[in-house]
């Protein structure tokens, strides 16, 4: 009796193995690394402390998504959207639900209206804050909301994150999806950094409800969603003390 249900149990494993090899092992790679936000403050404590607020409110807001050198992800793949070399990236595809979001910035007490910066104003070299700066600028935007995405998948057994994910091989694995999004709030002309805002979101899901990279990538930018209207939360909830705090140095 044992026999037979150890020969079933490795009939079934060689089912699941062939099932896999037939539908050609599909793989999904996860996305690229966050930008470093360190590239746009300043670059030591002197520079921190001579740089000044000009306080221009009301402000209007140029918004830009940076990433890590030569950021790639599934549905980049498919459209496009990626933008320079150097050290860093800048992202012009909203993927995840940006424009409804931001929307609710324009609705804030001295908040003039924003503006997108594309890659007609950047040079091809990318290396810190003032090719960002620059571009701002050309838009007469006072302020730029700066803001990254740090997305990783990771196996519940396993502590590193996952760099290829088999998909459906496994009815019981599961999958855990991390995003953590961070923001700077930038004075166009100085380069002082008003604020600045990181919040994480997280979810978990198995890897058999993933039939195709379409759907592992849909919850990478379902979790991304998530996270950026959390962090469009922070900014909401914060932004009367920024106003507050910089009305008083003026």
């Amino acid at each position: 009796m044992e026999a037979e249900e150890e020969f079933d149990m490795k009939r079934m494993m060689l089912f699941v193995v062939m099932a896999g090899i037939m539908s050609g092992c599909a793989t999904y790679i996860p996305p690229g690394a966050k930008a470093d936000l360190q590239l746009f403050g300043p670059p030591d404590i002197q520079a921190g402390f001579a740089a000044k607020p000009t306080n221009p409110f009301p402000a209007s807001l140029a918004i830009v998504r940076v990433q890590a050198p030569a950021y790639t992800n599934y549905y980049l793949q498919q459209r496009g959207g990626s933008y320079g070399s150097g050290r860093y990236s800048v992202i012009m595809a909203k993927e995840a639900g940006e424009d409804l979001q931001l929307e609710r910035l324009t609705k804030l007490q001295e908040i003039a209206g924003l503006v997108s910066i594309n890659r007609i104003l950047l040079p091809e070299r990318l290396e810190g804050d003032r090719e960002i700066r620059a571009a701002a600028s050309r838009l007469r935007a006072d302020l730029i909301f700066l803001y990254t995405f740090d997305t990783a998948f990771f196996d519940r057994d396993v502590a590193k994150p996952l760099t290829v994910i088999t998909l459906g091989l496994s009815p019981t694995r599961k999958i855990s999806v991390s995003t953590t999004c961070s923001a700077l709030l930038i004075d166009t002309r100085t380069g002082y950094v008003y604020s600045a805002y990181e919040v994480t979101e997280r979810a978990e899901t198995f890897s058999t409800s993933w039939g195709s990279r379409d759907s592992a990538d849909e919850t990478r930018r379902k979790n991304e969603q998530e996270a950026f209207k959390k962090l469009i939360d922070e900014f909401v909830a914060t932004w009367p003390k920024v106003l507050e705090r910089h009305r008083t140095r003026s």
